[in-house]
């Protein structure tokens, strides 16, 4: 549970601030718990690593209380890393989590809220908004305020290869901000009230 809240809040501190240092982090720490927490024969997680040897039973949890299930955090990270880093295999991972709990997130909603959301996400589609201008924090503080469920956001002053929403982004020095599906973006805006209005449209 705690490498898997961890990676959500380095995927949302990316978010917020722009620093892609926070998805490194989170792309090295997610490779870790699949190579030391997966369950050989299905694509959860459990809670102990595979070379804690004192657990008679490891224990895994699926359903979602108060608090979050680990494994539905972890499905939701290892989605919205597949988009940022365009790993298929994680978000086919994450499909399969969803898939393998068959009919219970829709009959039973309370017990699988995380689950039901990540579901209903990837069901609609996901708004992959990119800001790229000489200095994005303006725009994307209120892009922040703006409720714009299911959606990756990132920023920067320069184009990235490295990350797929950044690829061939050009600054024009004022706010460029682009709305992708699967990587596919409709012309930039440049205004909030543009960009909502695009995503109101899609």
């Amino acid at each position: 549970d705690d490498y898997a809240f961890l990676i959500q809040a380095l995927i949302q501190l990316q978010e917020i601030t722009g620093n892609t240092n926070y998805l490194e982090q989170a792309k090295r720490i997610t490779e870790y718990v699949i190579e030391n927490f997966k369950e050989p024969s299905t694509d959860f997680f459990f809670f102990t690593g595979k070379n804690q040897r004192d657990v008679v039973v490891k224990k895994k949890e699926i359903y979602d209380g108060a608090q979050p299930s680990g494994n539905a955090v972890m499905a939701d990270n290892l989605y919205r890393l597949g988009l940022y880093f365009d790993k298929p295999d994680w978000r086919e991972k994450a499909s399969r989590m969803i898939s393998s709990l068959g009919n219970a997130i829709v009959r039973y909603p309370t017990s699988f809220g995380v689950w039901a959301g990540l579901l209903l996400e990837i069901t609609s589609g996901t708004n992959e908004i990119a800001v790229v201008a000489d200095k994005p924090q303006p725009i994307l503080s209120q892009i922040l305020k703006e409720y714009i469920p299911h959606k990756i956001l990132m920023s920067s002053e320069t184009a990235s290869n490295v990350f797929p929403l950044l690829s061939g982004k050009v600054n024009s020095g004022e706010a460029t901000v682009y709305l992708c599906r699967n990587y596919s973006c409709e012309n930039p805006v440049s205004t909030v009230e543009a960009l909502v209005d695009l995503i109101r449209r899609k």
